[in-house]
């Protein structure tokens, strides 16, 4: 009897990881790995997402797996999940109003659900990692930015057109450096790695794009959070300031989070969420400071526990649930403003 699957792929600014993930559990059972050539042209990406479904499925074919239920495709930045249009990103330039779930149902002849990367993974953790069994869950992933993902009920929180839980855009200092997004202070200015980057920037007086310290870049020249980790274990004051700053803030967020939605957890991934042992003082000092004490004290903050694997887990989680965003999807504006 052949086992019932889904494909999940989780595209990232520079790899795109594909799998194989079985319907009844979230196994991976097969995965793969390419490039995600963020930079080209708008349908250009695209076609390269769709040649690596392609070749996830032949493969799949291959090794007797037959076909799979459905497909889910995580993408980053906001985007209508309703509609499947990615309104802007931040790895890829070209995509601002993208038509993603159309273009990629075209070039591949099968349905598509697109999601979110960052709701990806929450759903991930949610049904194989870290938050199983939970019902209300904050999770955020630390990495080149700062994604977040809200389930609340035990569903996905999306929001009217699919753009809710943008978590890294949430201010916690009016006065900070101006982010990515436009916006000054973001959670993402401080708790990622290109946040960390300009904490160590500004605290040695670098223009943006000067030569950093060799102990934390990596072998192309580009700035390390394990360097930074590396320096911060040996006692490196720099590397400890920079980590107890971003700690700081990421507790302003999550202070905040825990007193908006009252979570059983906050799950944190992503690369930069190794370095939490050297953000975990500030960041408690915040929360102990900031959240309702009895709201603070029924919720567990944790790491995630899929690793690279929960996006593409998540993904084709989202894409086996597509039952209510069918019919969100059919509403009309008015039907939607009323229900």
């Amino acid at each position: 009897m052949t086992r019932a699957w889904a494909v999940g792929l989780d595209m990232g600014g520079t790899n795109i990881r594909c799998a194989a993930v079985a319907a009844g559990g979230g196994d991976v059972i097969l995965m793969e790995h390419g490039p995600s050539h963020a930079s080209r042209q708008a349908a250009a990406v695209a076609e390269n997402i769709a040649a690596q479904l392609i070749h996830l499925l032949d493969t799949a074919r291959r090794r007797g797996l037959g076909s799979p239920r459905a497909i889910g495709v995580a993408v980053p930045g906001p985007l209508n999940v309703y509609s499947g249009t990615v309104m802007q990103a931040p790895h890829v330039a070209a995509w601002r109003g993208y038509p993603l779930r159309h273009n990629l149902e075209a070039l591949i002849g099968r349905t598509v659900v697109v999601e979110n990367d960052a709701n990806a993974w929450a759903l991930g953790e949610y049904w194989r990692g870290a938050a199983r069994g939970r019902r209300d869950v904050v999770l955020l992933t630390l990495g080149t930015g700062v994604g977040g993902g809200l389930i609340v009920g035990g569903k996905l929180v999306h929001g009217r057109s699919g753009m809710a839980g943008e978590l890294g855009h949430v201010t916690v200092n009016p006065d900070g450096p101006r982010c990515d997004c436009g916006a000054n202070g973001c959670l993402e200015s401080y708790a990622s790695a290109s946040g960390l980057r300009g904490l160590v920037e500004q605290r040695l007086g670098l223009s943006g794009g000067a030569a950093l310290p060799a102990q934390i870049v990596d072998s192309e020249g580009n700035f390390s959070v394990r360097g930074l980790s590396a320096q911060a274990r040996r006692g490196d004051r720099l590397a400890l300031e920079a980590f107890a700053t971003a700690g700081n803030y990421l507790g302003i967020a999550v202070a905040s989070f825990l007193n908006i939605f009252n979570p059983e957890l906050v799950v944190i991934g992503g690369g930069v969420a190794g370095a939490l042992p050297y953000m975990r003082k500030t960041m408690m000092t915040q929360v102990r400071e900031r959240a309702f004490t009895a709201i603070a004290s029924q919720a567990k903050i944790v790491r995630a526990a899929l690793g690279p694997r929960g996006g593409v887990v998540g993904a084709a989680y989202a894409a086996l649930h597509p039952a209510k965003r069918a019919r969100r999807a059919g509403l009309k504006s008015g039907d939607a403003a009323a229900s």
